[in-house]
């Protein structure tokens, strides 16, 4: 068969694919990896061929409705997509009216930003070229979708997380049908049925949602996904690494690590990396931080049991810690997660917060809202994920539920099953 991957160009979108690209070509399958020129030193560093599509630069690109991208993005559409309600908690925010603004701003700051016209429009000739068996698509990166099905072929999205876009589509879907006809709007729809007409297709709710869900995430956070849905085991993948000399050698205490992916900062936080290090400073650990440079220099002298890295392989290092502080990540928790590493996270919007508490409930980490976590709060719930058995047994067990998950090579067997049978429907 050949499949094609298609996805954004942010590396931790596209890290989590990567796995099962490389199951689908150890089985003899052909693949090739689609998305913006951006995604080019990514997908060619995972040992993947890509075929570039639109223009670098991809999210600015010739966006939905214009005028109205300019001013959500001039009125902060990013803060208001980072601070939603997900959670569904607040009753105005998931009405009718708050849900189709929600909708509108999706569309038009997120979706249609990733997937613009030109990026579609040389997807689906790619496609056309190529022909390909099976695509699969990245969350936000509906173009695969679009491509598929003006081909006609089976597509599935690729979920990492909990599905919370997912949730509040279905829940906007139900609020639809409750209005009078006349009063109804649907801007998913709007965008991709003027987008299909382009190519002579037609509208399907698979556009937004897939034929079917590939599912990467830790089962028992997981909120309930549309449609058919296979699960597959999280492979930790961090990019092009190295192993450094000091992580070779077995740490002479219990080991934490302090890391906020690819930046050194959580918006609108309490507190600052420096100020949480000084609040660790007395313990009997020793901690790791992933610092940039530049940021590693403006701190000054850093606690005596702090050690300051530019990167290193979570893969690697959390086999050795007793404890995770991270800003809620998708890729920081799931590793944590395979490898049952006790997590603090900072929540800051999303579905951080959403995987903190349930995975507080669950009894297998903590949760600190970024705005109020002080560093003396931080530190009280260090202590507790050392101290606090209960805590490493909960991680114990969201760890066996990941490793329980289908492998990468098993879920090309699902696919290829399924491909055989969909007469091009997945």
């Amino acid at each position: 068969m050949k499949i094609l991957f298609v996805s954004m160009p942010h590396p931790t979108h596209f890290h989590p694919m990567l796995p099962l690209a490389w199951a689908f070509r150890a089985a003899g399958h052909e693949v090739r990896v689609a998305g913006h020129p951006d995604l080019t030193d990514t997908a060619t560093g995972g040992g993947m061929t890509i075929v570039p599509v639109g223009a670098p630069g991809w999210y600015r690109d010739d966006p939905y409705e214009p005028e109205l991208y300019d001013r959500l993005m001039s009125q902060g559409a990013s803060d208001f997509l980072r601070t939603f309600d997900w959670a569904g908690t607040d009753a105005r925010a998931w009405s009718w009216e708050g849900l189709l603004g929600l909708e509108k701003i999706l569309i038009s700051s997120l979706f249609a930003g990733i997937s613009n016209d030109p990026m579609i429009d040389e997807l689906v000739a790619y496609a056309h070229h190529w022909r390909p068996d099976l695509v699969i698509w990245e969350q936000l990166t509906v173009a695969g979708a679009v491509a598929a099905e003006v081909l006609g072929v089976p597509h599935a999205r690729f979920l990492y997380g909990i599905d919370f876009i997912g949730q509040v589509r279905q829940e906007f879907l139900r609020r639809y049908e409750e209005q009078h006809p006349a009063h109804r709007e649907d801007p998913t729809r709007e965008w991709l049925e003027e987008t299909m007409r382009r190519f002579g297709g037609t509208w399907s709710e698979r556009l937004r949602v897939g034929g079917s869900t590939i599912a990467v995430s830790v089962p028992s956070t997981q909120v309930d996904i549309a449609g058919p849905t296979i699960g597959m085991r999280y492979v930790p993948y961090n990019g092009r690494s190295v192993v450094p000399d000091w992580l070779r050698e077995p740490a002479g205490r219990r080991r934490v690590c302090l890391t906020l992916g690819l930046s050194d900062e959580i918006a609108n936080t309490a507190t600052t990396v420096g100020e949480i290090l000084a609040g660790l400073a007395d313990l009997d650990v020793e901690v790791v931080v992933t610092l940039g440079a530049e940021e590693a220099a403006g701190m000054g002298a850093l606690p005596n049991n702090v050690r300051a890295v530019g990167f290193v392989p979570l893969h690697d290092l959390l086999p050795t810690c007793s404890a995770i502080i991270h800003h809620g990540g998708f890729g920081s928790r799931l590793t944590a997660a395979y490898h049952g590493v006790p997590q603090l996270i900072l929540g800051h919007g999303y579905d951080t917060m959403m995987e903190g508490q349930r995975q507080e409930k669950l009894g297998a980490g903590l949760c600190l809202p970024a705005d109020s976590a002080t560093p003396e709060a931080i530190r009280d719930r260090v202590v507790r994920l050392l101290d606090e058995p209960g805590l490493a047994a909960g991680a114990a067990v969201l760890r066996a539920g990941v490793r329980a998950e289908p492998s990468p090579v098993e879920v090309v067997a699902i696919l290829e099953r399924m491909v055989a049978g969909s007469a091009g429907a997945l």
